[in-house]
Formats: C-alpha cells, structure tokens, sequence
C-alpha cells in the first residue's frame, strides 16, 4: 500500500521525530508526489499516534504535537494546495462563555481539535452571547464548544444557547459544553446536545456527530 519513501514519512510522523518528518515529507515531494499522496501519509502516521495514545503510551500533548507536525508538512506546497484539508472533518467555533476567563481547558480543546484535521474558530474567554451568534453567522461551524469554570457561567451559557435560538441557527449547529461548573443536568437544561467531560471526549463526541452517530435536539 505504501513504498519504502512513504513508510519512512509514516514512521517519522509517528514517532513524533521533527527534522525526520519534514526531511522525508521534501524527499516525497521532491520525489514528484502530488498533495493527495503526502497527506494519505500524514493520516496514516496521525493514525498509528492516536493508536498509540489509546494504548497509553502517548499523551495528549502528543497528539497536539502531532497536529503541528502535520501542518507543518502541509506549509511545504504551494499556498492554496491544500484548501480544504483542514475542513476534511469540519469547522469548530470554541469560546469560555461571557464573565469567564478560565481558558486553559479551552485551549487544550482548541488545540487538540486542530490536530485531528478541523478548522477551529477560537474566539477565546468572556465570549458574550451575541459574540457566538456573530461567528455562527459568519464561519458557518456545523460545532460550537463552550466552557466556564464557575457557577454563573452556566446562566451564561443558557443565555448563548438562547441567542442562537432565536437568531434561527440552533438547527444548524452541534452545541458542546463543558467545564467545571457543568455537568449532565445541567448541560440538559441549558440546551446543549451533549456534555464533555475532557478533551479526548469531546474530540471523540465532534467525530461522532460528524460521522453521523451523534444529533442535535433540534
């Protein structure tokens, strides 16, 4: 399936190895391959790294790492070759909802997500509800991610569910929250489709909707 110089591009990316990754990515290239065959590489070593994740003998740092590896490949074509790959999964708008600066979780999210191949929108801490509303309207995610660390980010977050209802665009988003001061009740009577209770679960809860294993309540 793959030949001596993509196994070596395969092997480099797994194993986490920067100056091999990059090195055996502009041999391929110099080599002729086109994009298509450099990122059917890129996942495939993505691949064996969240295989050895779940294996724990990678972290998620490393998963972050390996997404920065992977974009870094991508920064060797041409501007515009690789349109659309980050959109391969989707598109993510994340933010900690308005009165709450806790973001250290939601970055970890952003990053993470990032990594597995989606283009994710961060508008960061203190995120007002009309702020969402503005980036729904203008990114068009098919997935929003909030999060707060206190109590009073839950009425936060209830309001931000509110707005979107009522600028009509609750149908068109897959609505995730989680944090510290949310939990399966709660996140039920703000409105959200399903509560994240750590990054890799709210990855793995992103795949599942976009794979059509998940919904939303409208």
């Amino acid at each position: 399936m793959f030949d001596p110089s993509e196994k070596e591009l395969i092997d480099a990316l797994s194993c986490l190895d920067d100056e091999r990754t990059i090195s055996a990515a502009k041999k391929l290239i110099g080599a002729g391959a086109d994009f298509s065959a450099v990122d059917r590489c890129l996942d495939e070593g993505l691949n064996l790294v969240r295989q050895q994740f779940e294996e724990g003998s990678y972290f998620i740092a490393d998963l972050m790492y390996s997404g920065m590896l992977y974009r870094s490949v991508l920064e060797l074509f041409p501007t515009g070759a690789a349109n659309g790959l980050h959109l391969k999964k989707g598109r993510a708008l994340i933010g900690v909802v308005e009165r709450d600066i806790h973001d250290i979780g939601k970055d970890i999210v952003a990053s993470l997500l990032a990594s597995d191949g989606y283009e994710v929108i961060n508008l960061g801490a203190d995120v007002t509800p009309q702020a969402f509303v503005d980036a729904i309207r203008l990114h068009r995610p098919q997935i929003v991610l909030m999060s707060g660390m206190m109590s009073f980010a839950l009425c936060s977050m209830k309001r931000t569910v509110e707005a979107i209802k009522e600028a009509g665009l609750r149908s068109q988003v897959f609505i995730l929250v989680g944090g510290g001061c949310v939990n399966e009740e709660a996140a039920a009577k703000i409105g959200a489709d399903a509560l994240a209770a750590s990054p890799l679960e709210t990855l793995n809860l992103c795949n599942e909707f976009l794979s059509g294993k998940g919904g939303t309540h409208e």
